[in-house]
């Protein structure tokens, strides 16, 4: 069997601009197998992509038509959906498993690369292959020259699962990925919504993105929202969902106080957190509210990493590569005391270990370490504090 690979991929300009995803470029490239040829297209434009395309069905028994290389896959992925199709001859195009529906539903229990990669190393079942496409989105698949070849090419080859015969296409349920496209922007963050205080007449949202949080606050509690966003793509599309936006806090002037400040999953991106911490009650009326989620580096994920003498920077969560500051419970509500804040609550987002890391904690108690057994089971921290007048 002919198992050279051919691999297109669009790679927007932002790739060259953000270490994030300078690193998912880095990381996709790695992650192919020997000897694929590499199609990188700049930019987005469809028709160039459908020449692309047409030109690369003589190149290679195969094609990987990737979206961006915003995923993140184990090292044999491509292998397996060849390793499908090799004994399926039927079958003509194959789709990795990722986040969207696994298994049924079934929870993806990795916070980590070390972890991602024992949970792609644990899903070899010969029995279970593949199952039928159920018609998701298409970050990434695998497909046959000759099935390419004896179809018009779409203005956007990622509908082509979608247009082959249905007992042709499959989603290989041994080869998974992660992607991370629009993953700052595939939630609204509605959890946080019943933290904030519900008699604010006016709110700053803080990393406001998009501007999905603030919409939905401004919804809710019926008081004026301004976003604050670095990203000008972002601050356009929020401008239509907010009252108002400004940029950096620490470099914009701006007059206006607010009810309540929203920083979610930002504070870890600052460099100087007790300058930016002092801003933010600056900013505040008096007896006015901070609202922030951290994401809490005493997680047990992260301490059985360092265990097994690993830190590994991917592209979002904890260990985000443009993550400057970690904390835990400890170090945050002692940054927000010195910046002049009383804590009000402290709420966690348990996510416990597996077995065998509760039971390996649980000897380490036993025989007289010191466990913060509570820091070891919370993923994130979500603390309501309110501005203290000297």
């Amino acid at each position: 069997m002919d198992k050279r690979v051919t691999v297109l991929t669009i790679v927007p300009p932002m790739y060259r601009l953000y270490p994030e995803f300078q690193l998912c470029l880095k990381m996709f490239r790695e992650a192919l197998p020997e000897g694929s040829s590499l199609v990188e297209q700049e930019g987005d434009d469809g028709m160039l992509r459908v020449k692309i395309l047409e030109h690369l069905v003589d190149a290679a028994p195969y094609v990987l038509i990737v979206k961006e290389p915003a995923v993140i896959m184990g090292k044999g992925t491509v292998e397996e959906l060849l390793r499908v199709m090799e004994e399926n001859q039927n079958i003509c195009c194959v789709l990795p498993s990722d986040v969207l529906g696994y298994r049924g539903g079934k929870a993806t229990p990795y916070y980590t690369l070390r972890g991602f990669e024992r949970f792609t190393e644990s899903l070899r079942d010969p029995g279970v292959s593949h199952m039928p496409y159920d018609g998701r989105p298409s970050w990434m698949f695998l497909a046959r020259r000759e099935a390419l070849s004896r179809m018009a090419i779409p203005a956007d080859p990622l509908n082509i699962p979608r247009l082959l015969p249905a007992d042709e296409v499959c989603i290989s349920l041994n080869a998974y990925i992660h992607p991370f496209i629009d993953y700052d922007l595939a939630t609204a963050r509605a959890e946080i919504l019943p933290l904030v205080p519900e008699n604010i007449t006016s709110l700053l949202d803080i990393g406001c993105h998009t501007g999905k949080f603030g919409a939905l606050a401004r919804e809710k509690f019926g008081c004026r929202v301004v976003g604050s966003e670095i990203n000008p793509q972002a601050a356009e599309i929020a401008k239509r969902n907010l009252d108002g936006v400004i940029g950096d806090i620490l470099t914009t002037a701006f007059a206006e106080k607010f009810d309540c400040v929203t920083c979610l999953d930002v504070l870890e991106h600052v460099r100087e957190t007790g300058l930016f911490l002092r801003k933010v009650r600056d900013l505040l009326n008096e007896n006015g509210y901070l609202l922030l989620s951290v994401p809490n580096v005493g997680h047990w994920s992260i301490v059985e990493d360092l265990l097994a003498g690993r830190w590994d920077y991917i592209p979002a969560g904890t260990l985000c590569i443009t993550h400057l500051r970690f904390f835990t419970k400890k170090t945050i509500e002692a940054a927000l005391r010195d910046a002049g804040f009383e804590i009000l609550s402290v709420k966690e987002e348990p996510v416990p270990p597996p077995s065998p890391v509760a039971d390996a904690i649980a000897l380490l108690e036993r025989s007289g370490t010191d466990i913060d057994g509570k820091s070891l089971f919370t993923l994130s921290y979500y603390i309501l504090a309110r501005k203290r007048e000297d």
